[in-house]
């Protein structure tokens, strides 16, 4: 049977879990007092974790996401505070924050988070080979692509199956971090910030995700966690979300209709929906939940009467005892963990009128109400006729129970290891090289290619399209057309993205760019040389590191990171920044326009309009995915001695909405050849 695995953003939320029947939950600490509101303190986590494992529920500590190398001894000092205070595992979804937290707590299990994007059998193998026991995966796997992956995988596999929907593959969104730090739950920014005239204002909204009818058929894979989401909501909408899953995984029957109302009570929402596990599109998937606050609401109140009050997550013990003639109580209890307690007490004497008996001690020891035990049986040795007074057996009870919660709250004691320094890697002092990633071959142009950018980065559907204008480009032996990969490749459409790739290698091109760890071994083993791009959120030196010994030829940092990280990041390899275009604000799981509209219309839909009115482009990808850009555009060449000096080996010119014109005159300036401003420009967290 799948652990149940639910969230817990509070010292409460960890009691509503518990006792409405989570086996695990997962929550995060920070040692700072300005920490965010789905975090609790050190002193809540420690007592959290004790409070879980005497009831037998595991606790994984949540480590945050965005990690730069300013954070990252803050963040490996939590997760060794974390170990010590008995956590069973941790969740990290960086790379260089994993290859850190395997060598410095080496026996500590791993799991990657759903941020890692993993929706393919080689991204699972990518996070086994780097010491990952399980791994979350992407929401967005159809019943066929998830069954096949669980058919092959050589680690723990882990589905979400109730929450908020985002319509950003997870992992791909930049609005949490362009718009702050933020390293917990998702905020929800595209849910309220964009409107259309299609269809009103929150296009972007979801229903959450619930997939109680379709429990049957994951119950069939070999899933170890069933992971329910919502760190940020209320503590009620956890007790109440996992009780109704906990009693249909763990009775395997259907949930019944007052288990329904209780999940739609537990938050109001514009309904629910299955997602993409029945090969649904994003047209039945889009809703705005109400998001009303029911704080003094009876439904809340009685909730919260149940978990706090009463104990329903309890552990079997078995008693042995021993009662001889003037000799005290002997008692032993053993829990199903196998720890042991003995105590004893009181004091025998002749019976004068009713004697001890196995039934009079077995009620005794019964009553363990208002502990986190339960009598699972009694076994005894009674001496005939002796008396003991029942008032004598309830402190030895009490004493063999508390003996059992120490022993079962005790952290276990895990290894620990220094972290290797990595080398100091001076950065390069020549200037870096300008390249251009285009989103069309009618970008191109005799003019762009007489500036001779030694790297042109084009969709790999665009590079094989068999434009013209892209010919010339082809065959200058100073210019390497890079095919960018989509970001998101299922199983299912490895042979048809196979068959792109055979044509662009006879069209000589050899270099990929990727942006998914899961999509390294694809290009490689199809013979192509990889560079790494935005999509694989670069924030560290750490995450270079680890991309370095997959041979990757360079890498691209996030735009997310400010000119001062940018400079004191190691370059172990060749690295490149984005200093002018959009910046891609996430890539979605299925077509916005045909959602709004009914009709697949990406070449011709203008955009979506945020908050302050600004434009958002939409552009087409591979199997009809879209990528939403940002309003304005990055444009950094008044700060160009910050990054001319910052050890880059490149800086990208990123060109989504611009002609060929444009194109040419926005990198004539980057060379100091123009004057040309664009207009509607920002400087990012740059």
């Amino acid at each position: 049977m799948p652990e149940l695995l639910a969230p817990a953003g509070s010292a409460e939320g960890v009691a509503a879990a518990v006792q409405s029947g989570a086996d695990a939950v997962y929550m995060s600490f920070d040692t700072l007092a300005a920490r965010q509101a789905w975090e609790l303190t050190e002193d809540e986590f420690g007592r959290a974790v004790q409070f879980a494992h005497v009831r037998g529920v595991k606790v994984y500590a949540v480590l945050d996401s965005s990690v730069t190398d300013e954070t990252l001894p803050l963040i490996l000092e939590n997760a060794r505070r974390a170990s010590r205070m008995g956590a069973d595992a941790l969740i990290a979804d960086d790379p260089g924050l994993i290859w850190c937290l395997r060598r410095i707590l080496p026996s500590m299990p791993l799991h990657a988070g759903d941020r890692l994007c993993v929706h393919s059998l080689d991204g699972v193998r990518v996070c086994a080979a780097m010491g990952i026991s399980r791994v979350c995966l992407s929401r967005e796997l159809s019943r066929d692509q998830l069954a096949a992956i669980c058919e092959k995988s050589p680690i723990q596999l882990e589905i979400p199956v109730h929450g908020p929907l985002c319509p950003a593959f997870a992992g791909s969104c930049l609005l949490p971090g362009l718009n702050g730090p933020v390293g917990g739950p998702c905020p929800g920014l595209c849910r309220e910030g964009f409107s259309c005239d299609i269809r009103g204002r929150h296009p972007l909204a979801m229903k959450d995700l619930c997939l109680l009818d379709d429990l049957d058929f994951l119950s069939t894979l070999p899933i170890a966690a069933l992971r329910i989401e919502g760190r940020e909501r209320r503590p009620e909408y956890v007790a109440a979300v996992t009780g109704v899953y906990s009693r249909a995984v763990g009775t395997g029957r259907r949930p019944s209709e007052e288990d329904r109302e209780l999940i739609q009570n537990a938050f109001p929402a514009a309904g629910f929906t299955a997602g993409y596990l029945r090969g649904s599109d994003m047209t039945t998937m889009l809703g705005l939940s109400e998001r009303e606050s029911r704080q003094d609401s009876p439904f809340y109140a009685a909730i919260r009467k149940n978990y706090l009050n009463r104990e329903y997550q309890r552990v079997d013990v078995t008693f042995e005892a021993q009662l001889d003639l003037e000799g005290p109580l002997k008692l032993t209890a053993r829990d199903d963990r196998g720890n042991e307690a003995y105590a004893e007490g009181g004091r025998s004497e002749l019976a004068f009128h009713t004697e001890m008996t196995h039934t009079l001690l077995q009620t005794e020891l019964f009553k363990t109400g208002g502990t986190p035990f339960k009598c699972a049986g009694v076994s005894s040795r009674i001496q005939k006729g002796i008396w003991l007074d029942p008032a004598q057996i309830a402190p030895v009870r009490d004493s063999v129970l508390e003996q059992l919660m120490e022993k079962r709250y005790t952290a276990q004691t895990r290894s620990e290891s220094p972290l290797p320094e990595l080398p100091h890697i001076p950065g390069r002092t020549d200037p870096p090289v300008l390249t251009v990633s285009v989103q069309k071959c009618s970008q191109l142009s005799a003019r762009l290619l007489s500036l001779s950018p030694p790297v042109v980065y084009l969709p790999l559907e665009e590079a094989v399209s068999g434009d013209k204008r892209l010919e010339p480009f082809l065959a200058d032996p100073n210019i390497s057309v890079c095919a960018v990969l989509p970001p998101v490749i299922y199983d299912s459409e490895l042979g048809r993205v196979t068959e792109l790739m055979m044509k662009a290698r006879q069209l000589g091109i050899t270099e990929a760019a990727v942006g998914n760890l899961g999509h390294v071994i694809f290009a490689k083993r199809l013979g192509f040389e990889v560079r790494g791009d935005l999509g694989l959120r670069v924030r560290n030196s750490t995450s270079l590191a680890v991309l370095l010994n997959l041979r990757l030829r360079s890498a691209a940092l996030t735009p997310e990171l400010s000119a001062a990280k940018v400079r004191s990041i190691e370059k172990y390899m060749d690295t490149e920044i984005l200093v002018y275009g959009r910046m891609p604000l996430m890539v979605t799981a299925g077509c916005l326009i045909r959602a709004q509209t009914g009709v697949c219309s990406c070449d011709s839909f203008n955009g979506f309009p945020d908050a302050s009115g600004f434009l958002n482009p939409v552009t087409r990808g591979f199997g009809c995915r879209n990528t939403l850009w940002s309003a304005q555009k990055l444009h950094l060449v008044s700060r160009s001695r910050e990054y001319l000096t910052s050890g880059l080996w490149g800086v990208r010119l990123n060109f989504t909405t611009e002609n060929a014109q444009e194109c040419v005159r926005i990198a004539e300036r980057y060379l100091e050849l123009g004057s040309y401003e664009p207009s509607s420009t920002t400087q990012g967290n740059y």
